[in-house]
């Protein structure tokens, strides 16, 4: 799978909008947090979610979808949370429209 670049406005076009509403709010979320390191339960929390077990599904979900489109995640991932870079937070912010 290829990384997410600067010019693939139409697959993240394309993930944005196969986004359920909890998938597009954790979108919604990361966009609005360039560069910043999150775990699941402080996002969920700010989203109003049960439990960060949503934002897991939410992620899977995503991941699936583009890999669907040869494409990686676009964030990081790792035991100290999510992140999503200000470059990939641009992208996606002109791919929500």
């Amino acid at each position: 799978m290829q990384p997410f670049g600067p010019d693939d406005l139409a697959q993240a076009q394309r993930l944005y909008a196969a986004a359920d509403p909890n998938a597009r709010a954790l979108l919604d979320w990361l966009i609005a947090h360039p560069d910043q390191r999150a775990d699941g339960a402080t996002i969920a929390a700010d989203l109003g979610f049960p439990d960060n077990r949503l934002v897991g599904r939410a992620t899977y979900a995503l991941g699936l979808a583009a890999a669907a489109d040869d494409r990686a995640r676009p964030w990081h991932e790792s035991q100290m949370g999510y992140l999503m870079t200000g470059e990939m937070a641009g992208l996606f912010g002109r791919a929500r429209g």
